[in-house]
């Protein structure tokens, strides 16, 4: 049985991905582990008064997390849901439950000023690039509506697409939904005789569910993105970020400051994990 984690430092906007998560996965052969990630901050003293804040820290959250159970179990009965808090480094936290064959995707909701990609923080950049599994990331403005439109933007051009189109696959029939395909290819790339020939091996790949396929003219890549998946009401966005790869580099510039419908759409990395959900 696949596993799915949804992260939660009881925030607002945690507890909203996880009512998207329960919404998204309302159906029982799904495993939904609630996570919490107890970080010790670096300062701490080792006297007794210090030690004991802290275990009174962790008791309090201890009792947060068993509130959400709780409020899943009450409003998503059918959910197969358990709780766990660890206690480490958040991102080193993840990489060892990613090392779970069943793990198959972590989600987690961004808050803080959600007009600006910027505001998303080290964690969940860290976790959206770094993790070997899907990652979906929840902003605060959304709630769950079904996810009728997905929008998967990539480079056609580029090798090794096999094993993310079989998980888009999987994702289409999981929620029904019509596929489109951004190419997402700078001006100055060469489009040599074998790129062509995995542009052909992907649109291949996808015919049986027949996706539209949009290549946009533009100056800025994100902007040709966010217009399209605003003018197309698109409901989640699939990515392959990379370190220092566009979808990494985006969250360090100002021109992320300038988009509208992407800070208000979920974000799903895409790995090269055979198993979704």
């Amino acid at each position: 049985m696949s596993r799915v984690i949804v992260v939660t430092n009881f925030s607002d906007s945690s507890r909203n991905a996880l009512k998207y998560a329960c919404e998204f996965l309302n159906i029982p052969q799904t495993q939904v582990l609630l996570l919490n990630i107890f970080g010790f901050p670096g300062s701490l003293s080792g006297d007794a008064i210090a030690i004991a804040a802290m275990s009174e820290t962790i008791t309090n959250d201890e009792r947060l997390l068993q509130k959400e159970y709780a409020w899943v179990k009450e409003n998503y009965s059918n959910i197969n849901i358990a709780r766990e808090m660890v206690t480490g480094s958040f991102i080193e936290v993840l990489h060892e439950f990613e090392k779970d064959p069943e793990t198959s995707l972590i989600i987690m909701g961004a808050g803080g000023n959600y007009n600006d990609l910027l505001s998303w923080d080290t964690n969940i950049i860290d976790a959206f690039v770094d993790l070997t599994i899907s990652v979906l990331v929840v902003p605060a403005s959304v709630q769950y509506k079904p996810v009728n439109k997905i929008a998967f933007a990539c480079n056609y051009y580029r090798k090794n697409l096999h094993t993310p189109v079989s998980m888009i696959r999987k994702l289409i029939q999981f929620t029904r939904a019509k596929l489109y395909v951004i190419n997402v290819v700078s001006h100055d790339e060469t489009i040599d005789e074998e790129a062509i020939k995995s542009k052909h091996l992907l649109q291949r790949s996808l015919e049986d569910i027949s996706p539209t396929y949009y290549e946009p003219a533009f100056e800025n890549i994100f902007t040709a993105i966010d217009q399209f998946t605003s003018a197309e009401n698109i409901d989640m966005l699939i990515v392959i970020p990379t370190r220092h790869g566009i979808w990494y580099n985006i969250f360090h510039h100002n021109h992320t400051k300038g988009l509208v419908h992407l800070n208000h759409i979920p974000l799903l990395s895409l790995r090269q994990r055979e198993r979704f959900i």
